[in-house]
């Protein structure tokens, strides 16, 4: 039941934070590539912090805890 929602939260993080980072690498406009790397550091944080929140549900969950 879990699996597909993860799968997709995590596709849609890893999609938001390639482009994030393909806008950094390739533009040539400062201005812009700044906002993008601010975007890539929330993204990266984002996944990074949710990944451990997920997994704690899911053990509950398979514990009967929730």
């Amino acid at each position: 039941m879990w699996t597909p929602l993860i799968t997709l939260i995590a596709l849609v993080l890893l999609t938001a934070a390639g482009a994030a980072a393909a806008v950094t690498l390739t533009t040539k406009d400062p201005g812009r590539a700044h906002r993008a790397l601010t975007l890539l550091k929330i993204l990266i944080g984002a996944i990074l912090g949710s990944s451990g929140l997920i997994a704690a549900i899911i053990r509950l969950n398979q514990a009967g805890l929730l």
